[in-house]
């Protein structure tokens, strides 16, 4: 950039170069490069934007120590150089922080679709656990952070790939956490356990509140196991009451209906008085052993255990 605007002037132009400026102009704009994709490139635009803020004012004040005489065109000519090195300049300023932006999203954005891959690819329950650990939003704005300060290409992929790395071993670590906590809950349990994201997620020893959970609900199960046991035992021996009295009707009646036998009759089996002993109560029973047994059947079907004593 080795060119520059003279104009010398009393009343009338005493000495000018304006066409050769004017052309030198033309082919320095004509030459400025609007590729950004390496650091070279931006490190050339952002010197382009110096050059061209040193021509816009190297230029005015060529044209405001020119400004007595006839010069009027001359002036005009050379202020509309100077608006387009301003132009210019104004224009490079906004191309190169677009590009700046596009290329640091582009290295932030692969990055974090790289760790979404790496956090999808553990069994269900894992994956919901560590997006409450490791977030996405927690993720993109450590990768934003490592952008922060970088003033080259070379060295914000290096900080935004030095921090993926990082982010990646913690999501395995804590994946690896998780996925054992996970693994304590009993699956026969696991409707115990609804706060198990809470659970697998926190830090507090997870042993011994699983057992203390599984110990509680297996004596809730006794309690309920002994309650139902005692009211079937209550209902057999209920039934066991009901049938004897029944029982004890039938042979009574028929004992009242029979009469006198003849000799060609059959003589009935023997009737004899019983107490049939269960926990807790005695049952007075006449009639026949078998129909003893025939009675007492139901009962010992419930596993009600009996002592038979002939009175």
């Amino acid at each position: 950039m080795e060119f520059n605007l003279i104009l010398s002037t009393e009343s009338k132009v005493l000495s000018t170069n304006i066409s050769t400026f004017q052309q030198q102009a033309e082919n320095y704009l004509a030459g400025l490069s609007n590729r950004f994709e390496t650091d070279d490139d931006f490190a050339q635009a952002k010197q382009d934007i110096k050059d061209l803020t040193e021509l816009e004012k190297r230029t005015k004040e060529a044209i405001a120590n020119a400004q007595n005489g006839e010069i009027k065109q001359l002036i005009e000519q050379a202020q509309a150089i100077a608006e387009r090195f301003r132009q210019a300049r104004l224009e490079r300023e906004k191309l190169v922080k677009t590009k700046e932006a596009e290329i640091k999203a582009s290295i932030v954005n692969d990055a974090f679709e790289r760790l979404a891959v790496v956090k999808s690819g553990f069994e269900n329950d894992v994956c919901i656990a560590l997006e409450q650990v490791i977030s996405k939003a927690t993720i993109k704005k450590r990768l934003d952070e490592a952008t922060k300060r970088r003033s080259t290409l070379a060295t914000l992929t290096k900080a935004v790939n030095a921090e993926e790395t990082l982010i990646g071993a913690e999501i395995a670590t804590e994946a690896a956490r998780l996925s054992a906590r996970r693994k304590l809950i009993p699956i026969s349990y696991e409707y115990l356990f609804k706060d198990w994201l809470n659970l697998i997620t926190g830090d507090d020893e997870l042993e011994p509140i699983i057992q203390a959970r599984i110990a509680e609900e297996e004596k809730r199960e006794a309690e309920i196991k002994a309650k139902a046991e005692q009211e079937a035992k209550a209902r057999a021996e209920a039934k066991l009451q009901e049938n004897a009295h029944s029982q004890q009707e039938n042979i009574n009646e028929n004992t009242a209906n029979s009469g006198p036998q003849t000799p060609s009759q059959a003589t009935p089996p023997a009737t004899t008085q019983f107490i049939l002993k269960i926990p807790a109560q005695e049952i007075p029973f006449t009639g026949t052993l078998e129909q003893l047994r025939e009675y007492f059947a139901p009962v010992k079907a419930l596993g009600i255990t009996a002592t038979i004593v002939k009175k």
